[in-house]
C-alpha cells in the first residue's frame, strides 16, 4: 500500500489539506485605503493523488486565464448562489425560456437549498437525480434537462471561483430508473390522424373556440401564434393571413412582435370560406362591443372572450382537453400543441411530399418533419392493414347468437354430457 502524501504544497498554487486538494490564487483587495494581497483557496473536491494534482494544475491555469470577477464568499449556499446565477442568466434569455430555467432550478433548489456550493459532490448529485425519479416520478427527459441546467450552474461556479471542478460532469443518470420512467410515447407521435382531425372539427363546431381550433389545424400554428393573431394579420383584399405576433407565458404574459424563428414569419393564403369566417368573427366582435359598452376591453386581437378580455395563454389548452375528454373515441393523449402536428398528418394523408410539408409547417429542422412523416405513415399503414385484414377475414358474429350457441350441458360424441365428462376427467 502506497504511503499517504504529506500535506502542504504539491505544485505551484496547488495545496493539500486533510487529504483534499485546493487551488490557491492570489488576489488584490483594498482594505482601509491600503492595497493588500491575499490567497484565495478554492476547493477541488479531488483527493490528493499524483493524477489529481495534474488536473488541479490545469484547472488553476484555466482560472488564471479567466477574467470573470470572483465571488468572495467561499461558503456561499446554493440558494444564494442560484440567485446570482439566475440574475445573470435572465439578461440573456427570453422570458419563456427563463421560466423553463426557473422550473428546473426549483427542483435543484429544493434539494440543495442550504448546502454550500463548495460541498456539493458527485455522490450528492447522484442521490438527487435518483430522487427525481423515485420521489417526484419525473420522466427521463425532464431529469436529463435538470441535470443539464445543474451542470451549467456549477460551471458558473467555476467562473466565479467558488469551485474548480464541476461535480456534475462525470455523474451518470441511473439507467434502470431512466428506462422505468421513459415516456410511453414520443412527443412527435401524439397527433390526430386525418379522420380523427375531421371528427374533432365536427364535434367542436358549436364550441366558442371552433374558429381558433380550425385556424390552428389548417396552418399548423403554435399556440403562441394563434393567440397572437391580430386583425391587421388578416388582409381581406389580398386574402392572406400573416404570422407576425405571439403571446407567451413565462414569468409574466408576453405579447411580442416576432415569432420563434425567421422561418416562422410567413404569410398564408385564405380561401373564400375562411375570409367569410373572419368577417363573421369581426361582425360578432362589433356586436359584443356594443352590448358591453364601456365595460368592453378594446384591443386588436382576434381570439378573445366576449367582453374583449384576452385569453390567458393556457385557456385554449384547457378548453381543448375538456372537449376531448367528453369524446373518448378520440386519442386522449393529444394536446392542443398536437393540433400543429395534426396539420402535418393531414398534409401527409393528402399526399404532399416532405419538402412541401416542411415549408408549410415552418420547420427549420427537416428532421422534425421527417419524424412526424414517419409516425403518420406508420399510423395510416396500420389502420389500412387492419381494415384490409377484417375485409379478408371477417368476424362471424353469428357465433354469439343464443340460438346458434351449443348448450354447455349438451352431449358429447361419446354420449356423456359435458358436465359428466369433465367430472370423469377429474377423477
Amino acid at each position: 500500500m502506497a504511503r499517504p502524501r504529506k500535506e502542504g504544497r504539491k505544485a505551484k498554487g496547488v495545496y493539500s489539506k486533510s487529504g483534499m486538494l485546493y487551488i490557491v490564487v492570489s488576489k488584490t483587495i483594498i482594505k482601509n485605503g491600503n492595497k493588500k494581497y491575499i490567497n484565495d483557496w478554492i476547493p477541488t473536491n479531488l483527493n490528493d493523488s499524483a493524477e489529481n494534482i495534474k488536473k488541479a494544475i490545469d484547472v488553476r491555469n484555466a482560472i488564471l486565464s479567466d477574467k470573470n470577477p470572483s465571488i468572495d464568499d467561499k461558503n456561499i449556499t446554493f440558494e444564494s448562489f442560484l440567485k446570482i446565477y439566475l440574475n445573470d442568466k435572465k439578461r440573456t434569455l427570453a422570458d419563456t425560456t427563463y421560466a423553463g430555467y426557473m422550473y428546473k432550478c426549483n427542483h435543484i433548489l429544493e434539494y440543495f437549498r442550504n448546502v454550500k456550493v463548495k460541498d456539493i459532490n458527485e455522490e450528492y448529485i447522484q442521490d438527487f437525480l435518483d430522487l427525481l425519479f423515485t420521489g417526484k416520478n419525473l420522466g427521463t427527459r425532464t431529469v436529463q434537462d435538470v441535470k443539464r441546467v445543474f451542470y451549467n450552474i456549477m460551471e458558473y461556479g467555476i467562473t466565479k471561483r467558488i469551485i474548480s471542478i464541476n461535480p456534475v460532469k462525470n455523474v451518470t443518470i441511473n439507467k434502470q430508473l431512466s428506462d422505468e420512467h421513459l415516456s410511453s410515447k414520443d412527443e412527435d407521435e401524439v397527433f390526430f390522424s386525418y379522420e380523427e382531425a375531421m371528427h374533432f372539427l365536427e364535434i367542436s363546431r358549436n364550441h366558442q373556440l371552433y374558429p381558433l381550433f380550425h385556424t390552428t389545424l389548417i396552418y399548423g400554428l403554435r399556440r403562441s401564434e394563434a393567440l397572437g393573431l391580430k386583425w391587421d394579420a388578416i388582409d381581406f383584399e389580398k386574402k392572406i393571413i400573416k404570422i407576425r405576433h405571439k403571446v407567451t407565458r413565462g414569468t409574466k404574459i408576453n405579447r411580442i412582435d416576432g415569432t420563434k424563428t425567421e422561418a416562422s414569419r410567413q404569410s398564408y393564403p385564405l380561401d373564400s370560406t375562411q375570409i367569410e369566417m373572419f368577417r363573421k368573427l369581426k361582425e360578432k366582435e362589433q356586436q359584443y362591443r356594443e352590448l358591453f359598452g364601456s365595460a368592453y376591453n378594446d384591443n386588436d386581437y382576434i381570439f378573445k372572450h366576449e367582453d374583449g378580455t384576452l385569453f390567458y395563454p393556457d385557456y385554449p389548452s384547457k378548453a381543448f382537453t375538456k372537449l376531448k375528454k367528453r369524446h373518448k373515441e378520440l386519442p386522449q393523449d393529444v394536446t392542443f400543441h398536437g393540433l400543429r402536428k395534426s396539420c402535418a398528418s393531414i398534409l401527409i394523408h393528402k399526399g404532399y411530399d416532405i419538402k412541401r410539408i416542411q415549408k408549410w409547417m415552418r420547420h427549420t429542422d427537416p428532421d422534425t418533419t421527417i419524424r412526424i412523416y414517419a409516425k403518420a405513415k406508420e399510423k395510416e399503414s396500420k389502420t389500412e392493414i387492419a381494415a384490409d385484414m377484417i375485409d379478408s377475414i371477417p368476424v362471424d358474429l353469428s357465433v354469439f347468437d343464443d340460438e346458434d350457441t351449443t348448450d354447455i350441458n349438451s352431449k358429447s360424441e361419446d354420449g356423456n354430457t359435458n358436465d359428466n365428462k369433465r367430472t370423469d376427467d377429474s377423477q
